[in-house]
């Protein structure tokens, strides 16, 4: 079935199937018939109600080959993505041609949305290769009419420059990378603020409220942070977007026009309760290439009251972390995503931290917190905060500046040396 553009009816409510039921049962018929996966995965039912049929992960994936979840053979793949392999094997996703024109058609409504004109221009640091983020962010500026400078992953000085020296007015990057280039620009004095940067198309990871404030004042009072949401699976950040009225106000409007969207509780296929974390789980009801069933993505967030703005989505809350990021330190649930924002309002703009846990003598679990910060100044306020919001009495070491390696794509802060 083919995949539609903006309907102009409302887009159903996360959870909902709505105008998607009679699509969503025959892609549940035809990958029963083309994917093994799923011949395999549903054996033990013949429901076509999606929400009878059990949840699968990249974890249920591994026996099935490097194209578990494609209804195509990779000669009839437009394009071919992969999953980083930084939580195991790497996922590789097929879309045909059908596919990659959704994916532009999904980016039509948010280029509108979030305000990108014909007479921008993106500097596009994402890499290349196998990883979705450097086309998918080319077609949401297509989508405008926009410009595209496709620099890839470069050094912070040069893109700095690039900056200066080209009518730029959005770049696309990770947080991770928006923070090296505003802590290499205060170290060799450069005025951010004057580079007529307007907008920084963000994601690929987790961020702060207060990094992203940080950045934000990096770069100006004309710069706006706009969070986007997406991963190779979906084909991008085309899942969600924040709300270009509150860029930095903890929201993501979801794309329920396109994806089918749940929030269930981890570990068990039943939908959340209002105000309870959930993880965000996806269907696609018109892919031809690659099929998600109640994929689960490893994404937690809040559902929030039925209110939208001019985008029509339903919203949840920003991602909180990641089921695969939470780390159990003697019986408590710690997310790094708590431990960073806790960091990120005390430390000097640019410096880096480490988490590490590890079990000592009588298997008792020690989770260590390392910090850049010229003394020991935070130790007292930030154990006290650390205790409060975790739950746990981290081992706090102050580090001098400029210790850890600074990170250019995906930040990798944490480390569990536990042994299984």
């Amino acid at each position: 079935m083919k995949a539609p553009g903006t309907s102009g009816t409302k887009a159903p409510a996360i959870g909902a199937l709505g105008r998607h039921e009679a699509a969503m049962r025959e892609t549940i018929e035809r990958a029963r018939r083309e994917i093994p996966f799923y011949a395999e995965h549903h054996r033990k039912t013949s429901s076509l109600d999606l929400h009878a049929l059990p949840t699968c992960d990249k974890a249920d994936l591994a026996p099935f080959g490097r194209l578990p979840l494609s209804a195509r053979p990779l000669s009839d793949m437009y394009r071919v993505s992969a999953t980083s392999g930084t939580t195991g094997p790497r996922l590789f996703i097929g879309y045909t041609e059908g596919d990659w024109q959704a994916v532009r058609d999904q980016y039509a409504p948010v280029a509108r949305c979030i305000g990108l004109e014909s007479g921008d221009v993106l500097l596009n640091t994402h890499g290349g290769g196998l990883w979705i983020g450097a086309p998918s962010l080319d077609e949401l500026a297509h989508a405008a009419g926009a410009g595209i400078v496709p620099c890839g992953p470069t050094g912070p000085d040069q893109v700095i420059e690039w900056l200066r020296e080209l009518p730029v007015t959005l770049i696309s990057a990770t947080p991770s990378y928006m923070r090296l280039l505003a802590e290499t620009a205060a170290r060799s004095g450069e005025d951010l603020s004057g580079l007529g940067l307007r907008m920084g198309l963000l994601g690929g990871e987790g961020s702060s409220p207060s990094l992203k404030r940080g950045v934000s004042q990096a770069f100006g009072a004309g710069f706006r942070w706009q969070e986007l949401y997406g991963s190779t699976e979906t084909g991008g950040p085309i899942l969600a977007f924040a709300p270009p009225r509150d860029p930095l106000g903890d929201r993501l409007n979801v794309n329920t026009d396109y994806f089918v969207v749940e929030l269930l509780r981890p570990g068990a296929d039943e939908p959340t309760a209002p105000g309870e974390i959930g993880e965000l789980t996806l269907s696609t009801p018109y892919r031809e290439g690659t099929v998600l069933i109640r994929y689960r993505t490893r994404d937690l967030a809040v559902s929030l009251p039925e209110e939208r703005d001019a985008s029509g989505w339903p919203q949840t809350t920003a991602l909180i972390g990641r089921t695969d990021d939470a780390i159990k330190v003697r019986g408590a649930l710690v997310y790094p995503s708590v431990i960073e924002e806790a960091l990120t309002e005390r430390l000097a703009r640019g410096a880096e931290w480490r988490i590490e846990v590890d079990r000592q003598r009588a298997a008792s679990e020690v989770i260590t917190v390392r910090y850049e910060h010229p003394d020991d100044s935070l130790q007292g306020d930030l154990a006290a905060t650390l205790y409060r919001r975790i739950g746990v009495r981290p081992v706090l070491e102050v580090v001098p500046p400029d210790t850890f390696e600074r990170f250019s794509a995906k930040a990798a802060r944490v480390m569990d040396r536990r042994k299984p």
